[in-house]
Formats: C-alpha cells, structure tokens, sequence
C-alpha cells in the first residue's frame, strides 16, 4: 500500500472535532521515575504497560508541574533570566490562550578513560528539541541529535559488525571515532477522551520492567501510526510500523529494503491491583509475492491477525505475548511477560528439544519508597529460547535496523538485573548490577543465539538446549550520581564508573571506564549487553 495512504488516514482524523488537550512525555527511564510512584498506587487506572505516558494519564493522579518542579534554593541569580533558564524553564517557551512552544538546544559532554585498554573516550552531541501543543486538539515533538563519539572495545566491536551505535543511526568513521545522528519527531491527535492517534518517528516500549520481550526502545527510531483507544478499565493500542533491513540494499542501491510491522496490544485493569495485557504481532517483508508495500489485510485494527496470516499461506512472522502486573502493595510490583514466537504443545511435552519451541518470560519485581522513602528498587528475570525472534529470513525477523525489537542479546540466554535509585531534591544515585549467560554460534553452526540468521539454516531439529553453543557469563555493574540541573529539559550531570567482565573459554575480557558529563537526557541508551 502507498505510503500515502497513512498521511490522508493521520489527516482526516486531525480535521474532525476534539475536545482534550494531550502531548506525550519523553521516553526516557529517569524522567518516568519522578511519576511512577504515583502510577502504581491501587486507585490508579493508568496503564503503565503502554509507553511512552501521556500527560494527561499522569495529571490524573499527581500534579506534573509539581513534580517537574526544581529542587533548588531560591537565589538572587536563579530568579534572573539566564538563572530561570539554566534552573527552571525551557530556553525559548512561547504561551498563548491556545498554544504552547518550547524549543531548547539539547547537548551531551561526556569525557571518560578506559582503564584497562587506557584509551581516552569522549561523547559530543549537539541538536535540539522543539515541541509543543495547539489548542486542544494537537501536540507535536521533534529532536535531532549529532554526535561524534569514542566507545570502549565491546561496543566498537558491535558498531563495526552492524554499522550502528546501539539504539542510534548509522556510524561514519572519523578519525578513530565514530559519526552518527539520530532524528525523532511526532504529531499527536486526541479526539475525545477515548480516541487518541500519534503519527511519527521514534520508538514504542510495551511492559512494566527494565526489558521488554514484546517490544522494547532497544532499536533505532521507526515510522509508525499509532491508535489508542481507552474506555472503561481498557487500552487498546494498534500500532503500525514500517522498518528497515540493512542487512540488504534495496535495487536502487540507495536505500535499505522495507519490511512492514503491525501490532495488536489489548491492556485491562483488574479491579485496583492488577492489569493484564495481550500482544498480537506480524512482521512481513516489503518485497513479497502480494506486493510492495504495507499489506492493507494488516490494517484492520480489530481483527485477529493469526487467521488473516494464515489465509495468506502464513509467509509471515506472528507472534502472541502476554503482560501482567500486579500490585502486591501499594508500592510493591510483580511484573512478568510471556511470548510465544511458536508453540506446540504435544512437542513441549515431548520435552525433545525442538528448535520451533520458541518462547521467552520475564518475571520481575520493583518497590518504591521501600524500605525507605525515595528509594527505588526493580530486580527481574530474562529467558528467551533459542530461535526466538529469527524467521526464514531478516526480511520478516523481528528486527529493525540490525537491532532486536525486543532484548539486545537476542536469543538463546537468561539475564537477571537488579537496579536501585536513589534520589535526595534534584540528585539521583543509580547502581546497576547484570549477569547474564548467552551461548554463541561456533563457526558455520545455527544454534539460535543470531536472530539475522534464517532458522531454516539450524544445524538440526531436535536436541536444541538452552545454552547450547559457545558460553560466555557476562557481568555488567554500573555506579551513577547524577544532579538534575533543569526538570524541564532533563539536563543531568554525571558522574560513573561502568564495570564489565565477560568470561568464556578463551579466558576473561574486562572494561573498566569511568566517565564525567553533562546531558539533555530525553532518551534510554542500553550499553549493558
């Protein structure tokens, strides 16, 4: 389907009547975090699995202007304009009786050393973030980011294996360092109370946890068009994406080949103390035998996408997932997922090792303000069979821009991460602490860890194991203090030390970096892999 078809489907909804006011909130970890507490409170019906938050799912149970307020002392300076700036406001805010614009240069300086290689990295980023709100009818965001950077080995490594940075644009080589950008921008429509639409660039996450094996921010920005529709204790988003594979350039040479995303997630409240939510998805390639394009049997956004993929001869990749949260107390969560990529019952039962038996869980827990107040904890759980994710080929794996839609490792691991928060008026100390073990394929072998790899090419069909292939434990651990200098923007200062060991049969690989910066922190990055 032409690509038009999106913009006159985005259009006529924004010239028909609304009556609400709404813009969404960065999808960054931090800037959640001052909200959170109050999300999860048992009289609240938001549904946090869905992100990123709308401003006004938070207005209804906390004062946003409240909690984005500084926590600093009022001085002489800070009352001027360049202390309101610097502390306070956005750079450049523009109100009227029916509009709102706010624009600010975004930057990041971030000097550090690894201390085992001894090698000086560095981060410099400029760009900036416009955003804003008319009437109350529409929102709009747009971000452009430019980085040059230096990374510590392992994340070189991936760089110039999948010509990306992690959770970034493409890399150009600069004089030992890399080059990349990264762009984002969205338009947001609500109609009434029940109907909002968001038409973009940028990234979706579904889940309570850290990770998400449904959908997760890990991969680069994508287009999309997104439906939420809420009523009574429901969400139902439908989300539609186009991606990209790089693994192949399209026949003009000048871009990547197509493939093409819809997604399916209904999300209930239950009674005060829990939500349960299902994910129905489809990957299909742009260049398949029905045509090219987005294929308008997906578009239905009510129907079941299972029996439509199959009456098309099931050439595609669907997968089923399932979230639940529940509020033990008021300020503790279980949280947990389940996916299914396939499932048959009698060869689970069988207990052979088909590769086919491709599923993966979560199980998490996170508190707040327990034991003592302002002291956020999380600690979850991560296993993903081998398989999982891959397809006949990366034309429909569950895969975008040479990254995982769901967990940077892949497939064929389990991960446990446990994270602490801290926060005392505008500082926030962070301690981070993985161990994961994954197994890697072992020359010209597929034994499900590489989801770029067709499991049609699989070394064989029954016997398959978790951790079948070559072993490496990894452990991660990160030490952050960090001091909000502006709620409005998220300008942080930071101060780590990032530790990370890998050991395997060739013996044991160590990083050591510690960094110092200052940031406009407005995305999540996930170096801990």
């Amino acid at each position: 389907m032409n690509h038009r078809f999106l913009f006159v489907f985005i259009f006529s909804i924004i010239f028909s009547s609304a009556v609400a006011q709404d813009y969404y909130l960065p999808l960054n970890r931090e800037w959640n975090l001052r909200y959170e507490p109050y999300l999860q409170l048992r009289q609240s019906n938001v549904h946090t699995s869905i992100k990123p938050l709308r401003h006004d799912e938070i207005i209804s149970v906390a004062n946003i202007d409240s909690l984005d307020a500084p926590q600093i002392k009022d001085t002489r300076f800070s009352r001027t304009l360049v202390g309101r700036k610097i502390f306070k406001e956005h750079l450049v805010q523009i109100k009227d009786s029916d509009f709102v614009v706010h624009a600010d240069f975004v930057f990041e300086g971030k000097l550090g050393n690894e201390m085992v290689e001894k090698e000086n990295l560095f981060t410099n980023t400029r760009g900036f973030w416009i955003g804003g709100t008319a009437g109350k009818r529409f929102s709009f965001s747009t971000t452009f980011f430019e980085n040059q950077a230096r990374f510590p080995a392992y994340i070189d490594s991936f760089a110039l294996r999948y010509s990306i940075i992690p959770g970034e644009g493409r890399i150009k080589r600069m004089y030992g360092s890399y080059d990349y950008a990264n762009v984002t921008g969205t338009i947001s429509y609500t109609i009434n109370r029940h109907f909002n639409v968001q038409f973009g660039h940028d990234k979706n996450f579904i889940g309570d946890g850290y990770r998400s094996l449904l959908l997760s921010d890990n991969a680069y920005s994508y287009p999309f068009l997104k439906i939420n529709t809420s009523f009574w204790k429901v969400k139902y988003m439908n989300l539609f994406t186009v991606l990209e594979d790089l693994q192949f350039p399209a026949p003009d040479d000048i871009a990547f080949k197509k493939k093409y995303a819809s997604f399916h997630y209904l999300d209930i409240n239950i009674g005060k103390h829990a939500s349960f939510g299902i994910l129905e998805s489809v990957v299909w390639s742009g260049d398949s035998a029905r045509g090219q394009g987005f294929d308008i049997n997906y578009m239905n956004p009510f129907v079941f996408l299972r029996p439509v993929e199959f009456s098309l001869g099931s050439p595609d990749n669907m997968m089923l997932g399932f979230n639940l949260k529940i509020k033990i107390l008021p300020r503790l969560i279980f949280y947990g997922q389940l996916m299914f990529d396939e499932f048959k019952l009698s060869e689970i039962k069988a207990g052979n090792g088909w590769f086919a038996n491709k599923q993966a869980f979560q199980l998490g827990l996170k508190s707040y303000n327990l034991p003592i107040r302002n002291l956020d904890l999380l600690t979850e759980f991560n296993y993903v069979r081998p398989f999982t994710y891959s397809h006949r080929t990366t034309f429909t794996n569950y895969a975008h821009f040479n990254q995982a839609l769901a967990h940077p490792l892949g497939s064929n691991f389990y991960e446990s991460v446990s994270i602490a928060n801290y926060r005392y008026r505008n500082f926030l100390f962070r301690i981070q602490a993985n161990y994961a073990l994954t197994a890697k394929d072992t020359g010209s072998s597929n034994l499900g860890n590489d989801i770029f790899k067709s499991y049609e090419t699989r070394s064989f069909d029954y016997g398959n194991r978790m951790g079948q292939g070559y072993q490496s434990r990894i452990f991660y651990s990160e030490v952050r203090a960090s001091y909000l200098i502006n709620p409005r923007t998220n300008l942080t200062f930071d101060l780590g030390y990032i530790y990370r060991r890998v050991s395997n049969e060739a013996g044991i690989n160590q990083t050591k970096w510690v960094y110092i910066g200052i940031r406009t922190n407005l995305t999540n990055r996930y170096y801990d892999f």
